[in-house]
């Protein structure tokens, strides 16, 4: 069977999206970066709004280069769309002037041409629209999950997981990440997160790694394995209620497992439909927190 990740390194967490008091975070740098290393977090980047983080590299610790830069205005979503792009693990200065005009390609060309790995922030806080996204070129992942994107920090649209859906359908197969993007500090903080599999906690491993979509999105449950053999899907997790296979067939008895009462869910089936053009993965514990595979490309083997 194709497994979905390359699992021969380490599983590292970590979370690319958080402010400072160098833009309009409450915290300053040195407060963020000691909650998340407290916090059990492998790596982060401080993403401040134009202006670009140094990166640190300490034992059992990583901090990448990181900047959100945004285009739009936010009073004419319709004539000028929201983009906010967070560039991490630059290295060098992205070579951008501060401007709210420029398109959503120059941001990412110029995080790309700085060494860096562009995200897409929280299309649906954006209201982005989502035949607006594929014809982009060189995003690595968009954010599934934004926490400080919910209430009460803000307007209720933290999750984007139907963007991906509208996205596959069309085979735009975009990993996705979930994040913080921590402003307040005020309960928002440590809880979303990414899971990279990588060579060594390093900053060309994790970049490299991110680079080859070599990771998930998570709020705590864990993915150990997720395996395609041209007919079925088969996962592996971290004990959970529940484990849903989204796809493009709008109808399919099989693709909800639940837990039976006092127990959990650690391994689940979904058999591939003939309609089937992706699937993506979706788990949610006892405590109500959801972990999101990226969409990944099927097609069920003739005859089988």
């Amino acid at each position: 069977m194709r497994s979905l990740y390359d699992t021969d390194g380490a599983w590292y967490k970590g979370n690319l999206h958080a402010h400072t008091t160098r833009s309009d975070g409450r915290l300053p740098a040195e407060q963020v970066v000691d909650f998340y290393r407290g916090a059990g977090y492998d790596f982060i980047a401080l993403t401040d709004h134009w202006r670009q983080s140094e990166p640190l590299e300490e034992p059992g610790f990583l901090q990448l280069a990181g900047c959100e830069f945004d285009t739009g205005d936010m009073a004419d979503l319709v004539r000028q769309p929201v983009f906010h792009i967070v560039g991490v693990g630059m290295e060098r200065a992205v070579a951008l002037p501060k401007a709210h005009d420029h398109p959503p390609q120059t941001l990412i060309d110029a995080i790309r041409e700085a060494g860096g790995l562009a995200i897409l922030a929280h299309p649906a806080w954006s209201l982005t629209d989502p035949a607006l996204v594929p014809p982009l070129s060189g995003l690595s992942a968009a954010e599934v999950f934004n926490t400080f994107s919910g209430l009460p920090h803000s307007n209720a649209r933290p999750e984007s997981s139907l963007y991906f859906d509208i996205w596959a359908l069309q085979g735009f197969l975009l990993p996705c990440t979930a994040a913080d993007d921590c402003h307040w500090y005020e309960g928002e903080q440590g809880r979303s997160f990414m899971m990279v599999n990588a060579p060594a906690l390093t900053a060309p491993a994790i970049r490299a790694a991110i680079a080859a979509g070599n990771f998930y999105a998570s709020q705590g449950p864990r993915f150990e394995e997720i395996c395609y053999d041209g007919e079925t899907v088969e996962v592996s997790c971290s004990g959970v209620q529940t484990v849903i296979f989204y796809s493009n067939t709008l109808y399919s008895a099989d693709r909800l497992t639940l837990a039976e009462a006092g127990g959990t869910v650690t391994t689940a089936r979904y058999a591939v439909k003939p309609t089937d053009r992706y699937v993506r993965v979706e788990l949610i514990d006892a405590r109500g927190r959801h972990a999101w595979s990226a969409p990944f490309a099927v097609e069920k083997t003739p005859g089988r």
